[in-house]
């Protein structure tokens, strides 16, 4: 009977609070790179005004759909990947920090040279500011979001690594039943901002946190997820497209509920969105890449992704009308075309600003920035601490 209390008492009790070092999984470093170039496909889809062009139900208007409804979980799938990679590693002032500086060096060069070489285009004093200062005008809504987590990210991580397997699982069902409240009701009253804020990375973080304490579950193969993900894709299309098509037919009014709110459906904080991004992280997670080379690649392009984010949606970049329209004419091409040079185009986009992001890395270990971020991070460290420690060794592109 002793040994038998003692035995269940060591279940019951929670996990280390002290996080344990771990290698970086390859597979969602890769799952990092996909969903980084999503974001560019879904940008190309509203900002590019790809969808807006298409003939309304035309076959390049459903092609277009189905694509923004497969890449709407991008920025869902960025927030996993943090809550995945994140919740056990050690809290550093040192990624924020970097994030900051590789932010503003990126967009004020971006500004730098749009306001030298593009003819007809002057960066406005905002702007400027903006480049120095992304929190103050909302430069970039996403690091916003995360800068405002970042510092909860300690309480976090170890409230998580403490609970029980069932606690996690319950704290996760019930930060996700807003969003299923919202398709009834049509309206946010959580204050999720349609997925545009901290406290809806913060309920996406828990579920990826989750998987990497806990694992993947038995019955998430490749040929479970990766189905599942296109099952919730084509649902998520049929409710975002069905109330055009009735509406179009006389079948349903125009003032009806479920075609003025259609695009709840198809937004981040969608239930089925949401299952779509899951999906790929159970996906992406059980990927086991042996080959050093293939994951050294990976892991330089990982690192980057950030950069291709700051450097697409900045402002200046943002309102360049005369490029982003450019995108416009995919929609007049024949179906088959549209897809080819959609995919294409994208590709092509992202693998230039990921060079240029690539270009600024190497550019900062030329020039010893790093060293500098790491004295800043060790300083504001004494700083708090009151005390000296020693230098913490470098841990780029985590974010």
């Amino acid at each position: 009977m002793t040994i038998g209390t003692e035995t269940m008492k060591k279940k019951e009790e929670p996990l280390a609070l002290t996080p344990k070092k771990e290698g970086r999984n390859i597979g969602v470093e890769l799952f990092r790179v996909i969903a980084m170039l999503m974001v560019v496909y879904l940008h190309m889809t509203g900002q590019g005004g790809v969808l807006a062009a298409a003939e309304p139900l035309s076959q390049n208007y459903r092609n277009a759909l189905f694509l923004q409804v497969l890449t709407y979980g991008a920025v869902n799938c960025y927030a996993l990947i943090s809550g995945f990679a994140n919740v056990k590693t050690n809290f550093k002032f040192r990624r924020i920090v970097y994030l900051w500086v590789q932010t503003v060096f990126l967009i004020t060069s971006l500004n730098f040279v749009i306001h030298c070489f593009v003819p007809g285009i002057s960066v406005s004093s905002k702007q400027w500011i903006s480049g120095f200062m992304p929190l103050m005008h909302g430069e970039l809504w996403y690091f916003c979001a995360y800068f405002l987590m970042f510092p909860l990210l300690p309480l976090l991580n170890k409230s998580l690594l403490s609970l029980k397997k069932w606690q996690h699982i319950m704290i996760i069902v019930m930060m996700q039943l807003p969003t299923f409240f919202r398709l009834v009701t049509h309206k946010d009253s959580y204050i999720l901002n349609n997925g545009y804020s901290a406290i809806w990375l913060i309920c996406v973080y828990i579920i990826g946190a989750y998987f990497r304490i806990y694992g993947a579950p038995k019955w998430a193969k490749p040929f479970v997820t990766l189905p599942a993900f296109f099952v919730a894709a084509f649902v998520a299309y049929e409710y975002r497209l069905l109330p055009e098509v009735y509406v179009d037919r006389g079948i349903m009014s125009d003032t009806a509920k479920w075609y003025v709110y259609r695009s709840n459906w198809v937004s981040y904080i969608s239930p089925l969105v949401v299952i779509m991004s899951v999906m790929l992280l159970l996906f992406f997670m059980q990927i086991n890449i042996k080959d050093q080379r293939a994951c050294r690649i990976i892991s330089v392009l990982g690192k980057a992704t950030w950069g291709v984010y700051a450097l697409h949606v900045c402002s200046t970049f943002w309102s360049l009308t005369a490029f982003w329209s450019k995108f416009q004419v995919i929609a007049t091409y024949t179906p088959a075309k549209m897809l080819l040079v959609f995919l294409g185009v994208g590709l092509a986009m992202y693998l230039v600003l990921l060079a240029l992001s690539i270009g600024q890395d190497y550019l900062f270990k030329v020039c010893r920035v790093n060293q500098g971020i790491d004295w800043i991070s060790n300083y504001l460290t004494q700083f708090v601490e009151g005390k000296k420690k020693p230098i913490d060794p470098p841990a780029e592109g985590e974010a």
